[in-house]
């Protein structure tokens, strides 16, 4: 993205995410929910080249002491390098400096795309292990200076490796990660690609259809005022269904749709992925031609864009959330001369 147009994102107004396009008015809540803020990021870094960007996305993140908590798309490195130990280890050392609870979900690119040679023909599924060991080696505690207690699949003995699907609640909204990713969700095929690779997939979006019906039947039952799941992949909410770019992802965005047309009230799907900011709703009911107008997308800003999403969550205002683009300034400019 050309500075100019970063500029004129940075002059956008915050979008609300409602279920209609104009401003509602707040509920009288006699429980007197307290808003609150955190800081949404995605695909960074890509490169040793980023990493004076996300210095500069962490100090400003930092700097904001009404943020709750950081939330991160997953993609810690790009496509086309290593997926090493100590790639690993220096994103983790990065991100524990955020000072406030820090929650990832896995993307593609640190363990499904590490097979490709550039990235040193790693066995993915060697590498999703390593990924878990060293990104979440304390079960429902998050990352950061500061931690939080999160629920995680991990309690279930049905699920016991999906360490990284978590949950929690905070003033009576719903929040949940579930490891979803790109390359198709893992299915895009590969040279050494093994049965227990599929098998994995098939597991994989079973746990996530399980996690995201426990996570709507739990905000239903406990009367949440809105739901925000947070992904790695683009699944293709716009595409056809049935359509290749959707492969991966039918069933689960099936699921998706469903539980947000039968909770009714605000539904966040946040992701990263595509490397393109963006607040929309992109989701269509089945036996409709109308949108899902409870249903929110909102993509991260990524790769080269190297920003960050501050979002306001008021339960109670019928919108829930809504979001700001935060541009930070230093980044539009080129990398300072050692």
């Amino acid at each position: 993205m050309t500075p100019v147009k970063s500029l004129l994102f940075a002059a956008a107004c915050a979008v609300a995410l409602g279920q209609t396009a104009s401003a509602a008015p707040e509920h009288n809540n006699a429980h007197g929910y307290g808003k609150f803020e955190f800081a949404l990021i995605g695909d960074v870094p890509y490169a040793p080249a980023d990493f004076w960007k996300l210095d500069n996305v962490i100090a400003e993140i930092n700097a904001n002491h009404k943020l709750k908590w950081v939330l991160h798309a997953g993609d810690i490195k790009n496509g086309s390098t290593l997926c090493s130990d100590e790639v690993f280890e220096d994103r983790l050392q990065r991100f524990r400096r955020f000072e406030i609870p820090f929650v990832l979900t896995p993307g593609d690119n640190e363990w499904a795309d590490c097979h490709r040679a550039n990235n040193g023909s790693y066995q993915p599924l060697e590498r999703l292990a390593k990924l878990r060991e060293m990104f979440y080696p304390v079960p429902g505690q998050t990352l950061g200076e500061k931690t939080m207690t999160v629920e995680t699949q991990a309690a279930d003995p049905s699920y016991p490796e999906f360490v990284e699907n978590t949950r929690w609640m905070e003033q009576h909204v719903m929040f949940a990660t579930v490891h979803i990713v790109g390359s198709n969700n893992g299915l895009a095929p590969f040279a050494a690609r093994t049965p227990a690779d599929d098998e994995e997939v098939a597991r994989r979006i079973e746990a996530a259809r399980a996690w995201i019906s426990e996570t709507f039947a739990k905000a239903e039952a406990e009367d949440a005022r809105g739901v925000l799941l947070l992904f790695q992949a683009n699944p293709g909410f716009e595409l056809a269904k049935g359509s290749a770019g959707r492969r991966g992802f039918e069933e689960i965005l099936a699921d998706m749709e469903a539980e947000a047309i039968k909770f009714e009230k605000p539904v966040v799907f946040a992701h990263g992925d595509s490397h393109y900011y963006r607040v929309d709703k992109p989701m269509m009911g089945s036996n409709s031609k109308r949108r899902i107008e409870n249903a929110t997308r909102v993509e991260t800003f990524g790769a080269d864009d190297v920003h960050w999403l501050r979002v306001v969550v008021d339960p109670n205002s019928a919108d829930v959330f809504s979001v700001h683009q935060e541009i930070v300034e230093k980044n539009l400019e080129q990398h300072p001369l050692p």
